[in-house]
This record gives structure tokens, sequence and C-alpha cells, in this order.
């Protein structure tokens, strides 16, 4: 099984917490830190250590909210001393459900290039899509 870890800034690991439990439930093997206002990149990165001890070398998929950030620089940092271990950035909730969706059975390889495309997918623009197929369908004299 693939641990998980979600970071970020403020409440944002905990807010994805609260919002996971609500829609499926409480889920095993899953960590979630804050990086709160007045907290040293030491502090987190201590935090993040502790969680990693706690899953007990399974492979890792580091989940954090800005590509760039403390969280997420931290995470690679972590990551660099790992080989069983994916640092994203930019997480949502479709990208979460993805990886507990697929975490028991893939490979950390698989997870990781399914996740990227299933958060991709998940970004839509109201409206524009319905504007393309009826633009679609006049070209076509439909």
């Amino acid at each position: 099984m693939v641990s998980i870890i979600v970071t970020g800034h403020g409440e944002f690991a905990t807010a994805l917490e609260k919002t996971m439990e609500y829609v499926i439930g409480p889920q095993e093997d899953i960590y979630f830190v804050n990086f709160n206002n007045g907290m040293g990149n030491i502090e987190l990165e201590n935090k993040l250590r502790e969680v990693v001890s706690k899953t007990n070398g399974n492979d890792i998929i580091f989940l954090t909210d800005l590509a760039g950030g403390t969280p997420f620089s931290t995470a690679v940092l972590l990551s660099q001393d790992m080989t069983n271990c994916k640092v994203y950035g930019g997480c949502n909730m479709p990208m979460l459900f993805s990886v507990l969706e697929m975490r028991e059975d893939g490979e950390l390889e698989e997870i990781a290039l399914e996740i990227l495309d299933q958060a991709k997918d998940s970004v839509v623009l109201f409206g524009e899509s319905s504007d393309i197929e009826e633009e679609e369908n006049l070209d076509d004299g439909i």
C-alpha cells in the first residue's frame, strides 16, 4: 500500500482531511500536516520526518498545496533521500481521491502518472466545452 502525506500552508491539510472524511469516511495510512503561521522550515521538516517514520517503509506520495512553496520544497528535500517517493504540488480533492483509490493495487510509478492525468482532467471551465461542441457541429454542417 502507498502511504499518503498531505501538507500545505495554514489549515490546508486538515481542511482536506475533513472534506475527505465527509465524502468517503476516515482512511488508513494517510497523514495531514499543516504549515501554520509562525512555524519554521525546520519544524515542518521535523513533523514530516516523524510522519515518514510511521509509514514503515511504504511507498509515499506527498500531496502539497503549492508547487515551490515551503511544504512542497520541504517534501522535495526529504524525498531526495528516498527511492520510494513522489511529490506533487497543486493538490486538489480529485487528486487525493485518485491516490486513495489506486494505492492498494498499483505500483508507485503507475499511480504517479495516473494521478497527474486525473488532476488535469478534474479542472474544467463551465460552458466552454459546450461552446466548442457547438462550433464543431457548425463546421460539419450539422
